[in-house]
């Protein structure tokens, strides 16, 4: 039976067997400072090592690793990784936890020389019998130590509590306790668990001695624990500039928790009243997810888009009019691309298949590739049984014989179509862009096979997506979604897409082949569920080719210079796409509703558009657009020459849209219309906007929303440009709708001048719209 059961069980684990100031050391070398994936992979070696060291009876100080013993340890520990008994990993995987140890070890032998020298040689790499007993031979308090503490929940990814820290100063069986209680209460439920629980279990370690057992036996002593750990944990959140009020739904969750679970006789101590709670969180949803540009500008993100909070009239019509829709444009633009490019290549990889034969087994000799095809390569990825027989980097070995070309197996995963890391993300994205209610949570945890095998999650007959939407109420949790022609075949082609990983995993009894989105992780194996995309300044570090490669991929359907570029691809995620669409949903319907039922929602709330605009965007809206397109319109004619647009010339947007704007009656001043100010008083919302009707002004008009409507390139068309395209679109029907003689004339005066080439050079942005740009 292996120690350790999921490296994510002990990342948390606390060092014992390894001090601290070896750690120490390691932690200054330049190998374990080369970056956050350096320091992900030195740390979880390191934890192997302290498992094995815990297990075996070894102990690593500043002493140990000044004199041979060090290399005893080493090599035995090795040995065990090498094996199944301590952790079940692939050999490469192993191997390369081990390679980094020496590494480190090497690395601070330039720090201190007084350390003794270990020398890495993959020999070392093998099973020793003597090894394994010892590591097999552990105690029943060491196994359970080592496989950690798992909270499961459906449709959530399993995570584990921070406990070891506890077992120490509390004790194995309040461990236990604390550990089943809360399981068993978050065992059912779909809402995510509350990370104030394990940075609850880290504050009682660093702080164990002033909060001893008895403490929380006590009503009086856990109250005043629960009050110092709030203050801790609200003031930390408030030194590392975090916002604090975005806590607070968190924080009653997580009180809610442990009043239920831990305060109980036997844990802690019952409690008579609740615990004090913060008051309830003010902050509304457009203050929600602020940065602070480099440059100073306050700017909202929950959108593609960053949005100023604070912007002009003019700056307003480009964010609504042009940005969200140019931005939503690109990432459809790269999605489709993408999904073209997978296809071909899953497309060429089945082709090739049905021409070659699988390769029967793997035989060294570096003559042995040149006996076989791209077919026979394709023919063996084809076959399950096959791909686990023959190693990645005989099959790279055969490419590179029948191509020329030096590869490794991601290369090899990506050139032949295998759902590797990120492949599967545009798929995703059109998804999101064609329904807006679906959410991350959806996709990700979407099942398309029940445990008996029955197809639960997509009708191919009635075109349906059947999943879950988690922050719902369990009795109307289940989400159906309508699909489109497009987004029935994307459905379509990840079913394709992943067959062959399906059918591995199936093969395997792996219950993640019954999710929708299944990965084959950053090569060929192993398959396993997808987890959600994003990408980060973080990424592009530990990852250092990603960023090039994502400025390869977005370059065509962008016009941004490569800062922007950047800073705009790590925007792209489900959730801000989602957001996007909805408002470019509610620009185009011009209403609430329409917005609402796109997202999914149950209820309609009247100022959901707050939740995605800032305040600045929603005062245009509701002082000038919403009262141009929704209210009624009195038009004043004005009995101007049908030949004057004709001699009219506009140099460039600015101008048309000064024109258009002179022809808008402006409102008097409050100041003037209302010294006594009685509207403070008794308050009443306009309904109309004023303007003032001319053939010129109808005919420029017209000719602006001709231009947009057959324009081949609607994403370049400026905010100006749609703004009046949607205004002239009201006008028109208006004056069709009313009963004045004289306006509908003047309208069809009008319609006989509309010249949409004359608007051609007007509507567009620049191929770079950095001036555009707020």
């Amino acid at each position: 039976m292996t120690i350790v059961k999921d490296s994510l069980a002990i990342r948390f684990h606390a060092f014992s067997a390894i001090d601290q100031d070896v750690g120490d050391l390691i932690a200054q070398t330049e190998f374990a400072r080369g970056g956050a994936g350096a320091r992900s992979n030195i740390l979880m070696a390191f934890k192997f090592l302290e498992a094995y060291c815990d297990v075996s009876a070894h102990r690593i100080s500043m002493t140990t690793v000044r004199r041979p013993a060090i290399e005893k340890i080493l090599q035995g520990f090795t040995a065990a990784m090498a094996g199944k008994e301590l952790v079940d990993l692939s050999k490469p995987i192993a191997s390369r936890y081990c390679r980094d140890i020496y590494k480190a070890f090497n690395f601070a032998k330039i720090l201190d020389p007084t350390l003794h020298a270990v020398d890495w040689q993959p020999i070392l790499f093998k099973p020793d019998e003597n090894v394994c007993e010892k590591v097999s031979s552990a105690t029943e308090f060491k196994r359970w130590y080592w496989a950690g503490w798992p909270m499961s929940s459906p449709r959530q990814p399993t995570i584990y509590l921070r406990l070891s820290q506890l077992v120490e100063p509390y004790g194995q069986k309040l461990v236990e306790l604390i550990h089943t209680s809360l399981e068993q209460f978050f065992r059912n439920r779909t809402n995510t668990y509350p990370p104030e629980i394990n940075l609850m279990f880290d504050y009682i370690s660093a702080n164990h001695v002033l909060w001893p057992l008895r403490e929380f036996k006590n009503e009086a002593g856990l109250k005043r624990f629960m009050n110092d750990f709030t203050i801790a944990h609200f003031t930390s959140a408030k030194e590392e500039n975090r916002d604090a009020k975005a806590r607070i739904k968190s924080w009653n969750k997580f009180l809610n928790a442990i009043q239920h679970c831990l305060c109980k006789p036997e844990i802690w101590s019952s409690i008579s009243s609740p615990f004090k709670r913060p008051p309830p969180s003010t902050k509304h949803g457009s203050e929600t997810q602020v940065k602070q540009r480099t440059d100073g500008l306050l700017v909202q993100e929950k959108a593609l888009t960053s949005i100023p909070l604070h912007c002009t009239d003019s700056e307003a019509i480009n964010v609504i009019f042009f940005h969200i829709k140019k931005d939503i444009a690109t990432v459809r633009g790269w999605a489709t691309a993408q999904l073209e490019k997978l296809k071909s290549r899953y497309s060429n990889r089945v082709l090739l298949a049905q021409q070659g034969i699988p390769i029967p087994k793997y035989e060294g000799g570096s003559g042995r590739s040149k006996m076989y095809s791209l077919a026979d390569i394709c023919a063996t990825l084809e076959n399950t049984e096959a791909t686990y027989r023959i190693p990645p980097s005989f099959l790279c070995k055969v490419y590179e014989h029948n191509t020329g070309e030096i590869c490794d197996a991601l290369h090899l995963a990506n050139i032949f179509g295998f759902p590797v890391a990120r492949s599967l993300f545009p798929l995703q994205c059109l998804l999101v862009l064609e329904h807006p209610e679906i959410t991350t949570d959806f996709l990700i945890s979407l099942e398309l096979y029940d445990n008996h095998g029955q197809l639960i999650g997509f009708d191919e007959e009635k075109r349906l997506l059947i999943g879950y939407k988690n922050r719902k109420q369990p009795n109307v949790r289940e989400q159906i979604v309508e699909l489109s022609d497009k987004s029935y075949s994307v459905v379509k082609d990840i079913i394709e897409i992943t067959d062959l990983a399906r059918r591995s995993l199936k093969a395997a009894n792996n219950d993640d082949h019954r999710f929708l989105f299944i990965t084959s992780g950053k090569a060929l194996m192993p398959f396993k569920k997808a987890t959600a995309t994003t990408w980060n300044g973080g990424k592009f570090r530990v990852y250092k080719n990603l960023r090039d490669e994502l400025l390869e991929e977005f370059n065509p359907h962008s016009d941004l210079p490569e800062d922007e570029l950047v800073e705009f691809i790590k925007r792209v995620r489900l959730t801000k796409i989602r957001a996007s669409r909805a408002i470019e949903i509610f620009i185009q319907s011009r209403s609430t509703e329409a917005m609402s039922k796109a997202l999914g929602h149950e209820h309609y709330y009247p100022d959901l558009l707050s939740h995605y605009l800032p305040d600045p965007l929603l005062a245009f809206i509701k002082a000038r657009w919403i009262r141009i397109f929704q209210k009624a319109l009195v038009c004043e004619a004005m009995k101007d020459s049908p030949y004057l647009f004709r001699a009219t010339q506009f140099n460039s947007i600015a101008e048309l849209h000064s024109f258009l704007e002179n022809h808008r009656i402006k409102e008097i001043p409050s100041q003037a219309s209302d010294p006594e100010r009685k509207a403070e008083l008794n308050e009443v919302e306009t309904s109309e906007a004023v303007f003032s009707i001319s053939v010129p002004f109808l005919a420029s008009l017209l000719s602006v929303e001709a231009a947009v409507i057959n324009s081949t390139d609607r994403a370049r068309v400026c905010g100006i440009a749609e703004y009046w395209s949607s205004l002239a679109e009201k006008i028109k029907s208006e004056i069709s709708s009313g009963y004045n003689r004289s306006l509908k004339r003047h309208l069809q005066s009008a319609l006989k001048l509309v010249d949409a080439k004359k608007m051609e050079t007007l509507i567009y942005v620049p191929a770079h719209w950095s001036d555009a740009r707020v």
